[in-house]
């Protein structure tokens, strides 16, 4: 795991109108935006998800969204925001 950063699980929302689970992260001590879309969380469970189940659904696969997390930093795949959307 990347030391540098750490994502708040705790508080995560969901956003229903971009069908995604939002939550922060620090980047090297900088707050980052970050964000899972519906259908990331649907690939890395194995289910479908929406509004109903994308909080569950995040809690179950926490680590998982870690390492794409870190993988998309990695390659610099940030949005033109400054955010990081896997």
């Amino acid at each position: 795991m990347n030391q540098s950063l750490i994502l708040a699980a705790d508080e995560a929302q969901v956003d229903t109108a971009k069908a995604r689970v939002c939550f922060y992260g620090q980047l090297n001590g900088a707050l980052l935006t970050c964000a899972a879309r519906f259908t990331t969380l649907s690939a890395l469970a194995g289910c479908a998800v929406d509004s109903d189940n994308a909080q569950a659904i995040v809690e179950q696969v926490w680590f998982d969204i870690e390492e794409q997390m870190e993988a998309a930093i990695e390659s610099e795949a940030f949005e033109p925001d400054g955010s990081l959307v896997i």
